[in-house]
Parts: C-alpha cells; structure tokens; sequence
C-alpha cells in the first residue's frame, strides 16, 4: 500500500495480535503512538516494543502522558494483565520512552507527508492532544479508523459503553470536531472476532507468533470465562487491520454521531441513523455487521496460522 499508516496503540492483548498483523501484511507503518488505555502509556510502548523484536522489525515508538484529557488514569489490567500482555511479562526487558510526544510526532508526519492514515487501536488521547496543538495541520489527516464505541451491541463498562471511548470521552467529542473522515470500528463487529483454546493449542506449537499468542492469550480467556461466560477471548483490535486491508469484510451505516463525555452513560456513542437529531455533527461510518470468518481467514495466513 502507498499510504503511511500511523498506529495508535494501548498494547494489551488484542492490541499485540493487531499489530503483528498489520506488520506481517506489510502495512506502510511510519511509526506507532502509544497511549494510555488498557495500561499505560509507557507500559504499552515496552510491550510494542517486544513486539518489535518478536517480529525482527524496526518501527519507531513515541509515548505520552499517561492521563486522559481529564487527567485520570483508567486501565483495564483486569482484563488484560499487569503487564498488559497477560502478566507473561514480554516486555519487562524494555524500557521504552520517547523524547518526542505521540502529539508531536503525528503532527510533524501530517505535516511532512500527504496520505496519512491513522489506525487507532484504543482511546483518542494522543489524536486529540495533536488535534488541540494544531487543528490545521490534524485535518491534513486523510482517514481514522478507530476501535469504539457500541452502537446495538452490549457494552463491556456499561450496557452502551465501550472500553476505549469511556477511557476518555473527551478525546472522542475533539475528534468528532475535526474534519478528518472516521470510521467506528464498534463492538457490533468486534464481538464476533474471537479465538478459542483449542485454537490456541493448535498454535503453540505452529511458529513464534503462534507460542505468543497461545501464551498471552491464556489470561485473556480466563477473563472471558470468569465476566461474560465465553470459553474463548474477543480480539477486538484485529479488526481495524482486516477492514484496512479489506473493506468488504465490514459493512454499516453513515450517520451524524455524538459522545456522552459525562455521567452514567459516560462514552456512549449517539448514532443519529435517520439524521433528525444532530445536522451539525459529523458523519462518520459506523461499521456494525461483519463476515467474521473472512477476518479470520485473513488474520491467520497472514500470520501463517493453521487451525
């Protein structure tokens, strides 16, 4: 592909599957921000950049502060680990920090470079912190394919909340402003991307890439046992990569979209599908069916997988 590709990421476990798979297909990946989210900014930058060396790549990293734009902190370690990558601790060797902010460096691309694309894999913390620095220059952005939100589906903070957009709302309702096209990858086509253990086992034994994800995938399903009563884990991140590549893996529907930035349904997304309530709000496309087994199929040559 011609276009460069920034990801955005809070490496925990889907996270890592989503980005093994965007470099195994060989993505144009000029660089990867890491932000707060399922753990930390700097935490996730050092589990990338186990990644990195897992898959003998050189990609640049850039971290950021490690509170949303409401100055907390919120991580999801229940679901993903202490160390985010399902306490394997991959990348304890690795001390990751940047002296250039996530902010800055995707400003400067924008600022280089046309046809940048951002895939962003968790909140929008380090889009809208560029986006408050320079708007001009953000809304050079050509696309954002974002991981969040709900629109029909249940929620996994709330019964209409997503992880990443409860995480930092307020990033959301910025990015909404901009003028950047943006596609919701919501959890109406996510929660239909998931692995099982037996397919895991089948795995381990496969490659490198199939022992991580056996490995880092076991406290994952533990989890998915435990909350949802689901023998398997979603892999909700992958999804960005495969409707990237294709999109006819994804339908859905355009519509104005608002965010709650407060309250009980704090992150809810608003999808005015008959476009009579928010005129002035941005259309963005709100994916929500999905032909899960195609993801799947494309996710698992690409990582050389057989099940």
């Amino acid at each position: 592909m011609h276009k460069k590709v920034i990801i955005d990421a809070d490496c925990g476990i889907d996270d890592a599957l989503a980005l093994i798979f965007a470099i195994k297909s060989n993505l144009n990946i000029i660089g990867i921000t890491s932000v707060s989210g399922n753990v930390n900014s700097l935490e996730s930058a050092r589990n990338i950049k186990a990644i990195l060396q897992l898959l003998e790549k050189e990609i640049p990293i850039y971290t950021s502060d490690l509170c949303n734009l409401h100055g907390e902190f919120i991580d999801a370690k229940d679901t993903h680990g202490e160390d985010g990558l399902g306490e394997t601790y991959y990348g304890k060797d690795y001390d990751e920090h940047s002296i250039v902010k996530a902010e800055d460096f995707i400003l400067d691309v924008l600022s280089r470079y046309e046809d940048v694309d951002i895939i962003a894999l968790g909140p929008l913390t380090n889009l809208a912190r560029a986006y408050i620095k320079d708007k001009d220059t953000f809304n050079k952005c050509s696309s954002i394919l974002s991981m969040g939100g709900t629109y029909n589906a249940f929620g996994n903070m709330s019964p209409v909340t997503e992880f990443n957009y409860y995480h930092d709302p307020k990033s959301v309702e910025l990015i909404l402003e901009s003028k950047v096209p943006m596609t919701l990858v919501t959890l109406d086509v996510t929660r239909k991307i998931f692995l099982t253990p037996d397919m895991t086992f089948g795995f381990k034994e496969q490659n490198d890439i199939g022992r991580f994800i056996y490995e880092v995938t076991q406290f994952y399903m533990d989890f998915h046992r435990k909350v949802e009563n689901f023998d398997g884990c979603i892999i909700n991140d992958i999804l960005n990569i495969a409707y990237y590549l294709d999109p006819t893996v994804c339908t859905g529907l355009t519509a104005p979209v608002k965010v709650v930035t407060d309250g009980e349904t704090r992150g809810q997304i608003l999808v005015d599908a008959w476009n009579m309530f928010y005129p002035e709000q941005k259309e963005c496309l709100v994916l929500n069916q999905v032909n899960a087994s195609k993801v799947m199929k494309l996710f698992m040559q690409t990582l050389e997988l057989k099940q």
